[in-house]
């Protein structure tokens, strides 16, 4: 019997006991649906926090913070330390090679005023790498630049969001806007950003991009704040390569240790590793699901075993035939093996829909956007493959080991 007739045969048996086929590939429908589904989200998942990650400077990013010292009694050098100041952003600009940009920030609230509109909000003081960091471009105007540094300019930047609440519908680029009574030139505006985790999701991750009001770091020092320290919140430093990331938290590290009289009152943040320990964790879930998911596709396998072993018990005389006038015992075996094997795709084709269809479901319900890929597909149906010639071998060896004389006499 060649391969073709085998499956014609198979086909034959299936469209001929319906209710034994659904019997057989139910758990496969439900194992290879748990797979598919389960990977899908876990991707989805994934994929979005590499997108947003991407928004706000990617995986490249190292993030330094203030972080003061939790002792109860501070040492005298604990109290000297100003904490992260521009000339740390500096010293890392200049010792750390690997470090293509730096960006210091300081922050302060102040009274924004335009025409009849006055309310007190956050100022940044930025350098131009801010720009390149945060992927931000200009709808209108410029970003600020060196020379706006250097000078102590009195520019601003504004988001898309901060330009309509101070201008309205007004273009806002060469007007002025005044910083606690300080007039500012409005220079650029910013390109709106937007980024929603799910697709039923209205709130925008990335509105805070467009609230920003942004003018030259040094003339927040100079104007408004008067810090002889030159103190700034936090520093973005961008990595030349992200395998060089551990390289180099572990320089700026020493070097603001260093610089701070050995006082570690700031912490250094790699995004990457905070990525990949996230993803551990998130692994608990993961593979929990999975198990679930393959304990499925065994309990399908075992189920088509059984059904096999009852089929083989009620052909024992029609293979004993087959035998007797010259069929060979791997023909007998392909014969059953090929049975268990299109019983099992045939459950992996469905379960493969109704994966998709529960991953749908479940990103309706939490908001997340599903990605099944072909990859996940192949999985699910290989993986439905494998369970019908694992489980289905045993049946297929003992009808081709089957004696020929023993299953004539057969009852």
């Amino acid at each position: 019997m060649t391969l073709r007739e085998s499956i014609l045969d198979g086909l034959d048996d299936v469209r001929a006991n319906k209710l034994r086929t659904f019997l057989q590939i139910i758990g496969v429908v439900l194992g290879v649906a748990s797979l598919v589904a389960v990977q899908g989200l876990v991707d989805a998942g994934r994929r979005q926090t590499l997108e947003y990650y991407a928004e706000v400077g990617g995986l490249k990013k190292l993030l330094v913070v203030n972080r003061p010292p939790r002792d109860v009694v501070l040492t005298a050098r604990q109290l000297a330390s100003p904490g992260l100041t521009w000339e740390d952003a500096q010293a890392i600009r200049r010792e750390v090679p690997q470090a293509t940009l730096v960006d210091p920030i300081a922050t302060t609230s102040l009274a924004v005023r335009h025409g009849n509109y006055l309310r007190i909000h956050d100022v940044a003081g930025v350098t131009p790498d801010y720009a390149p960091v945060y992927s931000l471009r200009t709808a209108r105007g410029r970003f600020l630049s060196v020379e706006d540094l250097e000078a102590r300019a009195r520019a601003v930047v504004l988001g898309d969001s901060a330009a309509r609440t101070y201008f309205g519908n007004e273009d806002p680029v060469g007007k002025t806007l005044y910083l606690a009574d300080v007039g500012f030139t409005v220079v650029g505006v910013l390109e709106r950003k937007e980024f929603v985790f799910g697709e039923g999701d209205r709130d925008n991750a990335l509105e805070w991009m467009n609230r920003l009001t942004l003018v030259p770091l040094t003339t927040v020092y100079t104007r408004f704040t008067g810090d002889p320290e030159q103190r700034v919140e936090y520093i973005n430093v961008m990595v030349d390569e992200i395998e060089h990331n551990p390289e180099v938290s572990a320089a700026v590290t020493a070097l603001l240790y260093r610089r701070h009289g050995g006082v570690t009152d700031f912490e250094v943040f790699n995004r990457s590793e905070r990525m990949r320990e996230n993803q551990e964790e998130g692994q608990v879930f993961d593979v929990t699901f999975l198990v679930a998911g393959l304990v499925s596709l065994i309990v399908g396998g075992i189920v088509i075993m059984n059904i096999m072993l009852a089929s083989f018990q009620e052909r024992i005389r029609e293979v004993g035939v087959r035998k007797a006038i010259g069929a060979k015992g791997t023909d007998i075996a392909v014969e059953f093996l090929v049975e268990s094997i299109l019983v099992t795709s045939i459950g992996g084709a469905v379960g493969l829909g109704v994966g998709i269809g529960f991953a749908r479901l479940m990103s309706g319900l939490i908001g997340i956007r599903t990605i099944i890929t072909p990859t996940m597909a192949v999985v699910g149906v290989v993986s439905s493959v494998g369970v019908g010639l694992f489980f289905g071998l045993y049946p297929a060896l003992r009808a081709a080991r089957l004696n020929p004389v023993e299953a004539l006499r057969y009852e």
